[in-house]
């Protein structure tokens, strides 16, 4: 016969699920009919809700609020909500029951419980208001229906050690999402600087390489990956390479002194590939690791550059315009753009005059230099 859970095994879990939700954004919507269960409830929901914002989010309940009864409260009946109200007028992080924050009578007669929390099949609530982090804090609530009666003294204290871990939970929630809005938005970066970029440790070991170097990597002419290690042609240059790479290591991680450097790497019948190794800082995520590394900055010469319809946009190019300003940002010259685009040299050369009046730019030089270093480079072509 199966032995029956008591209530501190039921907490216990449910103490362990919230801390997986906090890792895992999906698990938050199957919590709160675990918070009921572990609470003899039927009925449960975990809001969120910014103070400069004021309108809330529901981040977990159960079935009896539906979608469009949720949308009803968000939308308005959460100003008229006069447990949480009256809750956080109380004492913010205090487990409550409906009891302590409005009489039966009187909650009957709000407009709340008249238009909204009927349809819910709700009377009784045991819960809390309680900060996150900032501006955010948090809402708790466990129901009831009527005919269970109210709440007691005693059903306040296993809720309350819930609502430390869930509190807890909620903040290691903001900083992962926080964190990986900013490692989101630094890998966007690395994708648009228009420069093969490789994140290494000792050992030359691959923890993360963007489009433009991944490509670099698949074509293998000069620059490869032996065993997931990032390795070049030549086995002075390779050698010179790992120096750099466990030397920019070291100073990442503390160790060293060294600023990093820059070598050249040769290529049969084309230009060579150049790179730049320097010292990537530690910087820890929300959940405290931190992994000392080099980046590897690549270029590769022959590969195109500025995008000709960033360009347009740029400068109010034409499409021919851009292409041919494009084409001049690739390092070709006047008559080989010419010849490829169908053109004459004449059509070209009046092309060119309109594009440095457009760009402000006197000479081809200057016009080369304004492409490159302008965010056109940054853009998908």
């Amino acid at each position: 016969m199966k032995k029956p859970v008591d209530k501190q095994e039921r907490l216990s879990a449910l103490i362990g699920q919230v801390y997986d939700a906090a890792l895992d954004e999906a698990l938050w919507t199957a919590l709160a009919p675990k918070i009921a269960q572990s609470f003899g409830s039927s009925s449960a929901a975990v809001l969120i809700q910014s103070k400069s914002k004021g309108k809330p989010q529901f981040l977990s309940r159960t079935s009896n609020l539906t979608a469009p009864l949720m949308a009803e409260y968000e939308a308005y009946y959460w100003q008229h909500d006069v447990w949480a109200s009256r809750a956080a007028e109380l004492g913010m992080s205090r487990v409550f029951a409906s009891k302590d924050l409005v009489s039966d009578a009187s909650l009957e007669r709000t407009e709340f419980c008249q238009d909204w929390l009927r349809r819910t099949g709700n009377f009784y609530l045991l819960g809390s208001v309680f900060p996150i982090a900032g501006d955010d804090i948090a809402v708790l609530g466990i129901h009831r229906e009527r005919a269970l009666g109210g709440y007691r003294e005693n059903d306040k204290g296993p809720v309350a050690m819930f609502l430390a871990h869930l509190r807890r939970a909620l903040q290691i929630r903001r900083q992962l999402a926080a964190s990986s809005i900013e490692r989101s938005a630094s890998l966007d970066a690395l994708e648009r600087t228009g420069i093969a970029t490789i994140v290494v440790g000792c050992g030359g070991q691959i923890f993360y390489a963007n489009r433009r170097a991944e490509s670099i990597l698949r074509e293998g002419d000069a620059i490869h990956a032996i065993g997931g290690r990032l390795a070049v042609r030549g086995q002075s240059v390779n050698g010179r390479l790992a120096c750099l790479i466990d030397e920019a290591v070291k100073t990442a991680s503390g160790q060293g002194t060294s600023a990093g450097g820059a070598l050249s790497v040769e290529r049969e019948d084309r230009l060579p590939i150049t790179m730049l190794v320097a010292p990537f800082r530690p910087a820890r995520n929300a959940l405290g690791a931190s992994s000392p590394s080099a980046i590897v900055f690549i270029r590769d010469p022959e590969q195109p550059m500025p995008s000709s319809q960033a360009l347009r946009g740029l400068f109010g190019l034409t499409a021919a315009e851009a292409n041919i300003a494009a084409a001049l940002g690739e390092g070709l010259s006047l008559d080989s753009i010419a010849a490829s685009h169908h053109v004459s040299l004449n059509t070209a050369r009046t092309h060119l005059k309109n594009i440095l009046a457009k760009t402000g730019t006197r000479r081809q030089a200057e016009l080369v230099a304004l492409l490159l270093r302008s965010v056109a480079s940054m853009t998908s072509t």
